[in-house]
């Protein structure tokens, strides 16, 4: 009787202590989020995802912007999220939009983590171990935690379903992933395949198929939210024309993240070395049930690299048929492993030290030294760069000149100029409608995703940044004659010029144009930018 009397207010009084500690974890993960990204905005695709998602609720802004009415791939981030861009600042809605993400991120993969492994502070941990994992062993460019754009939330569902697999709550697992397809088709739609996967190579921790079919049909439907309105996008588009258009979206544009033979060998070999130490781990762990379920999903990720590698390598150099492999590549065949294969490898040492950390007390501390200090010294050097650099990541990334007077000269041209006005904006920045609020003729960041506008894209590229370049060899506008920008005026209806003098001067190539220069308005100042007013 003592005992029951004594042993019950104990059993209360653990269960808010355990919940103290989860949410001091979680708002250790969070944090580890901040320091991770750094203070400043834009990131590299926020800029670029937060102004479609404005003009997606205010057509009226930056009304004549041709990205901006371009095909809303994206149109469940943009219909959920996209309005809180009308009610405040881009800043102010990006960070509302991480700390959103962030923090259903932080819940989700702490969740999903202690079903595998109890250790202390095992989520922050393991979330160190796969932040530093991603951003050094990934070989096609994929992050986890950064801006605030479609990916993160449909991570955040795939974490949430993922857990649910754990759990044994697979029908509730495939619904979470029609939701994180639903917000971004090849994340969510990629982690529905790697479960599938899963659900084949786990025989002992499966469910039967018909158990899932319900969670199945209604994940599916879900998902057809997103996919419906991607496929329409190119609706009624000749097959030759799409064809050139995966091929300038892959071959020309986006080769960084979807063509293998063009990545750096160092990017290629890192990636290995991180799969191979995955596979080894999850080999010591394969009689573990929980974790056998994760390494499943991660092995189809795997599976999914293969798959691309042998796509590439076919269609690029047996049948040489660049423009059926890029219909093919297109699909980010190596987002899904960039990120699984870190945080699975994370998750498989945490595990391993868990259940043999006493019996070989040696190696697991030697091996958890040297992990540790691969993560410090990493996520140091990251922290340090975000938390010292001169410029938001999106100019950092652009090779923006001067970003200090970058921006000086966009709010200029934000608080002095015609609100529906079209600019010629210079090719080494992918900001100034985040700045200045006005429209571009076309800028290289903002690629669009339906067929018909990505080929006009290509075509004001060829107008704008490689005239340019064919007439003075310069990737500064100072390139372009008056003749060409007047053509361009009536083209594309362009009312101003914004020139990088610091390029311009570096290539010797003045400006030689009649146009008035109306910033800076002294006519002795010299500027790094200047804006020009294009008159008859």
């Amino acid at each position: 009787m003592n005992d029951s009397t004594t042993s019950q207010p104990h059993e209360v009084a653990e269960a808010p202590a355990a919940d103290w500690r989860m949410w001091i974890e979680i708002a250790a993960i969070v944090l580890l989020f901040f320091l991770y990204v750094g203070p400043l905005t834009p990131e590299a695709n926020e800029a670029h995802y937060l102004a479609k998602a404005r003009h997606y609720w205010n057509p009226n802004w930056c009304p004549e912007d041709h990205f901006l009415n371009s095909g809303d791939a994206h149109g469940v981030f943009y219909w959920s999220f996209g309005w809180i861009t009308t009610l405040v600042s881009f800043p102010v809605a990006a960070w509302i939009g991480r700390l959103i993400c962030w923090i259903a991120i932080a819940i989700t993969w702490r969740r999903m983590i202690v079903l595998i492994t109890d250790l202390p502070w095992a989520g922050l941990l393991g979330m160190a171990m796969g932040l530093a994992g991603v951003h050094y062993l990934h070989m096609a460019g994929e992050w986890l935690i950064g801006g605030v754009e479609a990916k993160c939330f449909a991570y955040t569902f795939a974490f949430w379903g993922i857990g649910d697999a754990l759990s044994g709550r697979w029908n509730r697992a495939w619904i979470l992933l029609g939701v994180a397809s639903a917000f971004h088709v090849l994340v969510g739609g990629w982690m529905v395949v790697c479960l599938m996967f899963c659900w084949f190579v786990c025989p002992k921790q499966r469910p039967s198929l018909v158990s899932i079919l319900p969670g199945l049909f209604a994940g599916g439907a879900i998902a057809l939210i997103g996919v419906v309105p991607l496929l329409l996008l190119n609706r009624g588009v000749a097959p030759e024309d799409s064809a050139w258009a995966s091929y300038y979206y892959v071959f020309e544009r986006l080769n960084h993240h979807l063509v293998v033979h063009t990545f750096q060998l160092g990017f290629k070999l890192r990636f290995a070395a991180a799969a191979i130490a995955w596979g080894v781990t999850a080999w010591l762990l394969r009689n573990h049930a929980k974790a056998r379920i994760l390494n499943g999903i991660v092995l189809g990720s795997v599976v999914l690299v293969l798959i691309g590698i042998a796509i590439d390598q076919f269609f690029a150099f047996v049948l040489q048929d660049f423009l059926a492999a890029a219909k093919l590549l297109r699909l980010y065949w190596y987002r899904i492993a960039d990120v699984m294969v870190p945080i699975g490898l994370s998750i498989n040492l945490l595990a391993l030290y868990q259940l043999h950390g006493e019996k070989y007390r040696s190696a697991a501390r030697v091996g958890l030294v040297a992990a540790s200090l691969f993560v410090a010294v990493g996520m140091f050097v990251r922290i340090a760069d975000r938390w010292t650099a001169p410029a938001s990541p999106a100019d950092v990334g652009t090779l923006v000149s001067d970003p200090v007077a970058w921006q000086t000269t966009c709010y200029w041209v934000r608080d002095n100029t015609p609100t529906d006005a079209i600019f010629l904006t210079p090719r080494m920045q992918s900001t100034f409608k985040w700045y200045a609020q006005r429209a571009e003729v076309v800028t290289t960041k903002d690629v669009p995703q339906d067929d018909l506008n990505l080929l006009d894209w290509r075509r004001r590229r060829g107008d704008v940044q490689w005239q340019s370049i064919h007439n003075r060899q310069t990737l500064s506008l100072a390139g372009l004659t008056e003749a060409n920008v007047h053509k361009l005026a009536k083209k594309y209806g362009v009312k101003y010029v914004v020139v990088d003098q610091v390029i311009a001067r570096r290539d010797q190539v003045p400006v030689e144009w009649s146009f008035p220069r109306i910033y800076p308005a002294n006519p002795e100042d010299d500027a790094n930018y200047e804006v020009y007013e294009v008159t008859p």
